[in-house]
């Protein structure tokens, strides 16, 4: 089992090269619980389609994102000492390797860049336009935090893949829209058919998410699955 990685797009979920990307994550997160490390790569799989080598947008901006969780600034993480990343969205630059997906999970892992913003909420989402996934963080700080903020470590021991894929979704990546709903069929999925966890029945989402650029259907996410347990 190895780390892939490419210059440029995502990797197809249920490939060969995404599953030994998923394996290494799950690898590399001791201590977490299955629905932790799913609702964390289910996000992820929206970020940068669990390449260790994406830029945001397949465009090399050190202030854009960078990586398994688009790390903003993309400089922030590329700065650290032992990072081996790739510079380039058309070639591979020199010193790059893909096992930066590595040094990428001990950046995660120990909250290096602190990015945990522990309110499980962005100013910048309105309470009122979000109102069901305002509620619904409400109940997730009273469930796995102290009732006002949850940590990092109170995370890696949640139990719930919904609330797992939130608090990752809230907590850690902030996206200019909570698209909730696309990331949670994702983290299911993952969860089910690679974890060997069994999900609840689907909740009623909180609220129905706006577009968004990139939507993923529960239907196509499945069907991908199913192909990739014929080969």
């Amino acid at each position: 089992m190895a780390w892939h990685a490419k210059p440029s797009g995502p990797y197809t979920l249920g490939s060969s090269d995404w599953v030994d990307n998923l394996n290494m994550i799950i690898s590399l997160c001791p201590g977490w619980t299955a629905e932790a490390i799913a609702g964390m790569a289910g996000n992820m799989q929206h970020e940068s389609g669990l390449n260790p080598w994406r830029w945001e947008h397949d465009v090399v901006n050190y202030d854009n994102g960078y990586g398994l969780p688009q790390f903003t600034k993309a400089s922030s993480y590329i700065n650290l000492p032992g990072t081996m990343p790739n510079l380039s969205v058309t070639q591979v630059t020199p010193g790059a390797s893909p096992d930066d997906g590595t040094r990428q999970m001990q950046a995660i892992d120990s909250d290096e860049l602190h990015k945990w913003v522990s309110g499980c909420w962005r100013d910048y989402w309105s309470p009122i336009n979000y109102s069901g996934l305002y509620t619904y963080h409400n109940q997730i700080l009273q469930a796995w935090g102290n009732g006002s903020s949850v940590t990092m470590s109170q995370y890696k021991a949640c139990t719930d893949i919904d609330a797992a894929t939130f608090m990752w979704l809230a907590c850690y990546e902030g996206p200019g829209v909570p698209n909730f709903t696309v990331r949670q069929n994702t983290a299911r999925l993952i969860y089910q058919n690679y974890m060997g966890g069994v999900v609840p029945p689907t909740p009623d989402p909180p609220t129905p998410d706006p577009p968004s650029g990139v939507h993923v259907p529960y239907w196509l996410l499945k069907k991908a699955i199913d192909n990739s347990k014929k080969c």
